[in-house]
């Protein structure tokens, strides 16, 4: 079974919600979670995987992430080649993939947002896709609980969970699609918006959901900084 070496990592948002950490001087990708930026590790992990070239959608503080990074990149697992895809203006995700599509050539690549930590082995991922035979298939992951959840018998409290996760699956941020489709991403929308309603309508989207044993975690606030450089694990 071949293996997707192309992927688009989203690195154009202005990280609103992160700006008490990067004080508005950093691209939200470029932030420390333990010893690495969230990009770095993200892009240890496409390596991890066998990827081979990734194209780095960039758009805020654009320039900071290609001097910081170059066109080559040595990861902990091997080199990545680097293209990048610059916003001029807002495009949303759908219009960035778009564009950043130009810069590969597989017939399969991986799309993720440029702000999540996670260690799953893409390859069950992949197999799915390719045994589903649809046009894309989407990384899901149980949606962790922003408050603490109460078990209640009789009016009585019996136990008390701090922020578990439960059974409401979110899209994690990652996704498989067949570069068929490309053409078909919104020139400036949200992907969520367009594309993906379409391809759900045509019943060729697939889910892969993560198991909760797996670590998977999205940087958007100070709050969320703080838990991963606290929880965060790495690759090994």
């Amino acid at each position: 079974m071949s293996k997707i070496s192309e992927g688009i990592i989203l690195v154009g948002g202005k990280g609103t919600r992160l700006r008490s950490v990067t004080m508005n001087e950093i691209p939200k990708a470029l932030t420390k979670i333990g010893d690495k930026s969230i990009l770095e590790w993200e892009m240890n992990w496409y390596a991890k995987n066998g990827f081979q070239h990734l194209v780095l959608a960039t758009g805020h503080l654009a320039e900071k992430i290609e001097q910081h990074f170059g066109r080559q990149f040595e990861t902990e697992f091997g080199s990545i080649e680097l293209s990048y895809s610059v916003e001029k203006e807002k495009l949303g995700s759908g219009g960035a993939i778009k564009q950043a599509g130009q810069y590969t050539s597989s017939d399969q690549i991986a799309i993720s947002n440029g702000d999540v930590l996670t260690n799953f082995d893409f390859t069950e991922m992949k197999e799915m896709h390719e045994k589903m035979n649809v046009l894309a298939t989407m990384l899901a992951v149980n949606m962790t609980s922003p408050y603490g959840i109460l078990h209640i018998k009789e009016s009585i409290i019996t136990a008390f969970e701090e922020k578990p996760r439960l059974n409401v699956p979110i899209h994690a941020g990652v996704d498989i699609i067949n570069s068929t489709i490309i053409q078909r991403f919104p020139d400036k929308g949200q992907m969520e918006d367009t594309i993906f309603l379409d391809l759900v309508e045509e019943k060729q989207f697939a889910v892969y959901q993560l198991s909760d044993e797996m670590f998977w975690m999205s940087i958007d606030t100070q709050k969320d900084f703080e838990l991963a450089n606290e929880t965060w694990t790495g690759l090994s």
